[in-house]
């Protein structure tokens, strides 16, 4: 029949139109780029941040592994596989994985779930560098294509410039960090827990929040005391004179951190002396305690004599297994030691916190296995409350974070000791207690609320 071609040419031009055509069919959506989105990338300790991965097929498998190296070179690794939604995307903060080491939605899980792959030490925590923290996020599909990013976290920003000088006057030692422009600041001293020495690390964080920072020491460190044993109020009036006579810092403006140790110190401070604008308790204890030695000793001494003190009750045996770096709780020795003291004996060592003229910030954990510092500051706003306190008070109770909640963790591996907690809760309160306590603190000390 004239005009019609035949069949075999009809589905042979059929054939070569499509193979033609298919240079210019839609793309796959594989062949976009695959893509790990972290906001803000580079930030202070304490930021939070969102996850997002992009260029994956609609219901596409995709694993994570997140990997960093600390301080002292321990190698850190966790991993997790994720389901793509329909739009090949992936939000870590709302999507759970569908395995891996941890098993929640949680931005922070593939942190908290970090585990040593090279360390020596038995039940080792992350140590970070001098400047903080870097963790490698790495993507792989399920065609094997990977992509990879990084997460950092500073004590200070490296675009921002923080000023060093260093206290050797008075007796005292520390370091004063604050911001190289601006100023004066308001200023903060900050007293570390039973370890001694100074916490540099969360002094300079300060700083970059615009706290003009005195990191002090007042033990464990040279020409100090070596151990906490009656260690004279007298030392801390020095520190606050050399501070308020600094050009940097707001002669009006003084705040008091401590923790642990250094929590039970400030609060005593601050029922003693009324230079303070604001005070903070991290996981402190309300009484004075026996110092942190074998002897029967108060931690404290003023005007030369030792302030009373309760004893901690502890074995010989309890003891070496704590110095042998085996026991998971010493909670007990200030539990039971409390509760053989004598009412007389506790009342004299109990701090007088309704003399504290400042806003008092509190925070403590349930699971704290250090001592029980939710019971302590349970028993602080009682008395805080039964004496018509009159400024501003606030307590965050914690839930299974232990001893080291105060701190802003990202990784913090197994417990080394007798903290107590769990990671997860640990990096989930810490991140809280962390941001409130700047909040707290600008509240009262430049009148802001940056947090």
């Amino acid at each position: 029949m004239q005009g019609r071609q035949p069949r075999a040419l009809v589905v042979w031009s059929s054939l070569l139109f499509l193979i033609i055509s298919a240079g210019h069919l839609t793309p796959s959506p594989r062949s976009q780029d695959l893509t790990i989105s972290i906001k803000p990338v580079q930030a202070l300790f304490g930021t939070p941040f969102s996850m997002t991965i992009s260029g994956l097929k609609s219901g596409e498998q995709a694993s994570i592994k997140a990997s960093s190296i600390d301080g002292e070179g321990t190698s850190w690794e966790s991993q997790a596989t994720f389901k793509a939604d329909r739009n090949g995307t992936i939000d870590l903060s709302s999507q759970a994985p569908l395995s891996g080491d941890y098993g929640e939605s949680d931005v922070m899980g593939l942190l908290w779930a970090m585990r040593p792959a090279n360390s020596r030490r038995k039940n080792p925590s992350y140590v970070g560098y001098a400047h903080g923290m870097k963790v490698q996020y790495t993507l792989t599909d399920s065609e094997g294509r990977t992509a990879s990013a990084f997460l950092h976290r500073y004590y200070q920003l490296p675009d921002e410039g923080i000023v060093s000088v260093p206290l050797d006057a008075n007796g005292c030692k520390g370091f004063l960090y604050y911001p190289d422009t601006g100023g004066p600041f308001p200023g903060v001293i900050l007293l570390s827990g039973s370890s001694g020495g100074m916490n540099l690390g969360m002094a300079r964080t300060l700083a970059s929040n615009g706290f003009a920072t005195l990191a002090l020491a007042y033990f464990r460190y040279p020409e100090l005391p070596g151990s906490l044993v009656e260690i004279p109020v007298e030392y801390f009036k020095g520190a606050i004179e050399w501070m308020k006579a600094r050009p940097a810092v707001q002669k009006i403006k003084l705040g008091l951190v401590g923790h642990s140790k250094g929590g039970e110190c400030v609060l005593l401070l601050a029922s003693l002396y009324d230079e303070f604008s604001v005070v903070v308790g991290l996981v402190p204890s309300g009484y004075v305690w026996k110092g942190v030695t074998t002897l029967a000793k108060s931690s404290w001494t003023l005007s030369g004599e030792a302030l009373p003190f309760i004893s901690t009750i502890e074995t010989e045996e309890e003891v070496q297994q704590f110095m042998r770096g085996e026991a998971s709780s010493i909670r007990k020795w200030y539990s039971d030691g409390l509760a053989a003291a004598r009412p007389d004996l506790i009342e004299k060592a109990r701090i007088a916190v309704e003399k504290i003229k400042a806003p008092l910030f509190l925070v403590s954990d349930r699971d704290d296995r250090t001592w029980p510092s939710s019971e302590f500051c349970e028993t602080i706003i009682q008395r805080l409350k039964k004496n018509n306190f009159g400024y501003e008070y606030k307590h965050i109770r914690c839930e299974n974070a232990g001893h080291q909640v105060y701190w802003p963790d990202y990784i913090p591996g197994n417990d080394p000791g007798v903290g107590g907690g769990n990671p997860r809760d640990k990096v989930k309160w810490s991140l809280l207690a962390w941001k409130e306590t700047l909040s707290f603190l600008h509240k009262y000390l430049d009148g802001t609320s940056r947090n």
